[in-house]
C-alpha cells in the first residue's frame, strides 16, 4: 500500500517488482501535509480550518491539485 509521499514518487519502481498495490489515502494525506491522526480532530488542524489557513477537511480530501497529485503522478 502506498502510504507516503516517498512511495508515491517512486511507485513507478515498486511496480516494477509488485503485482499490485492501492493508495492508503488517509495515511498518504496525513503524511503529505504532516499532520498526525491526534492533530486532525482535536489539535492544531481545527484552529487552521476555523482560520480558514486550511480551507476545509483536508486530512480527508485526496482531490486533484493536493494529495490527488501525488497520486497522478504514477
Amino acid at each position: 500500500m502506498i502510504e507516503i509521499p516517498r512511495a508515491a514518487l517512486t511507485a513507478d519502481l515498486i511496480a516494477q517488482q509488485a503485482e499490485f498495490f492501492s493508495f492508503g489515502t488517509n495515511d498518504l494525506t496525513q503524511t503529505t501535509f504532516g499532520i498526525s491522526r491526534d492533530d486532525a480532530e482535536t489539535g492544531f488542524l481545527q484552529e487552521y480550518l476555523a482560520k480558514h489557513i486550511l480551507p476545509e477537511k483536508t486530512v480527508r480530501d485526496a482531490r486533484p491539485g493536493r494529495v490527488g497529485k501525488l497520486m497522478r503522478v504514477v
